[in-house]
């Protein structure tokens, strides 16, 4: 009976080790996606009047700031013009009239936040890529949160 009760007793303190450290490689692995833009682009065909652009990256800091931050910027800019807002969901969208992007920020932890910028429309790939990644670099540098695009 007593060899029983050891051998539970290691069985469950091996547990406990082992699960503290699959969770401190979770915690470093997904600390060093902090700051690293990904992006995801689509052409226009000739079948698709347009492409669409998308990036997103995991920001170190508080989500109601970030979406402050990217609501004053566009506020600020007066080539963007915001077409729905919302507050409580984090979102916004906006237009600068040959565009329409939409920026969506999603808290994970107190201190850290994903953004999600998607943009879709007529003009060029080139212009629209600039558009999202230029939008989410701003937002970063504005915050003084360093961002840069991942490496694939």
């Amino acid at each position: 009976m007593i060899h029983t009760v050891r051998f539970f007793a290691a069985f469950l303190a091996l547990s406990f080790l082992v699960a503290d450290i699959a969770q401190a490689q979770w915690v470093y692995v997904g600390r060093k996606a902090v700051g690293k833009v990904r992006q995801l682009t689509s052409e226009a065909t000739s079948g698709q009047q347009s492409g669409y652009d998308a990036a997103t990256v995991l920001l170190d800091a508080r989500a109601d700031k970030v979406y402050s931050t990217a609501v004053d910027l566009l506020q600020a800019n007066k080539d963007y013009r915001i077409t729905r807002k919302d507050d409580g969901a984090r979102t916004v969208e906006f237009t600068d009239g040959k565009r329409i992007a939409g920026i969506q920020i999603s808290p994970l932890e107190d201190h850290l936040c994903q953004m999600l910028i998607v943009s879709t429309g007529t003009s060029s790939t080139a212009e629209t890529t600039s558009l999202v990644l230029n939008a989410v670099l701003r937002v970063c540098k504005e915050m003084g949160v360093h961002c840069e695009p991942a490496k694939e």
